[in-house]
């Protein structure tokens, strides 16, 4: 039998250790957690190193970094130990309050920043051992190629038409409207056109080659029309901060906007008609529809969404 076949005598034990190296990157702290002495975990390390042909850990100043084999090596060993998770939890024996899973869910920021902090306290009370992990959907990377492969349990979007392709089930309205400096020409309270509206300058939290999936972009396109958005940041939360000085518009649920404009550097002009209110879906694929794990997940977002205002404003303790 050749090493391949034997899997080069690598153990489960072994792949578990591995995983906790690359992600730890403390040969100390693995054998802190698994209660073992630091030696014995560092044979293991060089074992690895053999087998893979790679240092895959290298000390770089007072810490441990990968290298480029360790990087690759960590994203696979991860994605079979969680596979092999999956494998040993069958729908019949599923619990969340003894799994060890990653739940991955690609949500829309626009709707992320509003449901997670309720998501992760649920998590935290019914499913303590879970991992959360989220992205936002893309084309390239969420909705058409990791859900397709199995890499996301849901996906929560807001694109006007759900793809065909994916099993959904609706969520959430949200009506929108337009944050902008306080000092913007049109008054607060203004009842924008489509033409007012387009000849705004907008701010994006996505990125340039990512719009063609968004929400407003997708009305916008079914209309015929075009904004023009001059600044695309990452971060949702901080686009308000970015307002004041300029005359750039950030489209935005109703209740964010007249929250963000208390403080008086910024106002809140009125959607069209034809682009007030935002819908959020809870989609999925096909193979998933039967399954007791993601039965529970769709469930429990579903749930959080009917009995509590996830469309509230996340309150932050002074």
């Amino acid at each position: 039998m050749n090493s391949r076949s034997n899997f080069f005598g690598l153990s489960l034990r072994e792949l578990d250790i591995l995983r906790r190296l690359l992600t730890e990157r403390s040969v100390s702290g693995v054998a802190a957690q698994l209660g073992q002495s630091q030696p014995s975990v560092s044979a293991i390390l060089r074992r690895l190193r053999d087998i893979f042909g790679d240092p895959l850990l290298v000390r770089s100043g007072q810490k441990m970094v990968l290298t480029d084999k360790g990087m690759l090596v960590s994203t696979q060993v991860e994605e079979l130990m969680n596979r092999f998770v999956e494998l040993l939890e069958s729908d019949e024996t599923f619990d969340p309050a003894t799994s060890e899973r990653t739940i991955r869910i690609a949500a829309a920021t626009s709707f992320e920043f509003f449901l997670v902090p309720h998501l992760i306290a649920e998590l935290h009370k019914v499913a303590p051992r879970c991992r959360l992990e989220l992205f936002v959907p893309t084309m390239q990377s969420g909705v058409e190629t990791e859900r397709e492969t199995g890499g996301l349990d849901a996906i929560i979007g807001n694109w006007p038409v759900p793809p065909p392709h994916l099993k959904h089930m609706p969520l959430a309205n949200s009506e929108l409207a337009c944050l902008v400096c306080a000092s913007h020409p049109l008054p607060a309270g203004t009842q924008l056109t489509l033409e007012d509206y387009v000849r705004l300058s907008h701010i994006s939290p996505s990125s340039p080659q990512d719009l063609s999936i968004r929400p407003i972009e997708g009305m916008l396109v079914r209309l015929g029309l075009e904004r023009r958005v001059v600044v695309s940041v990452p971060d949702y939360s901080i686009i308000p901060q970015l307002l004041p000085g300029t005359h750039h518009a950030f489209t935005v649920g109703r209740r964010y906007a007249e929250h963000a404009a208390r403080g008086g550097k910024l106002k809140v002009l009125l959607m069209p008609d034809e682009l007030k209110v935002m819908s959020f879906y809870l989609l999925w694929h096909e193979r998933s529809q039967s399954s007791r794990y993601h039965r529970w997940l769709r469930e429990t977002i579903r749930r959080l969404v009917r009995e509590r205002d996830v469309l509230a404003v996340p309150v932050t303790a002074p």
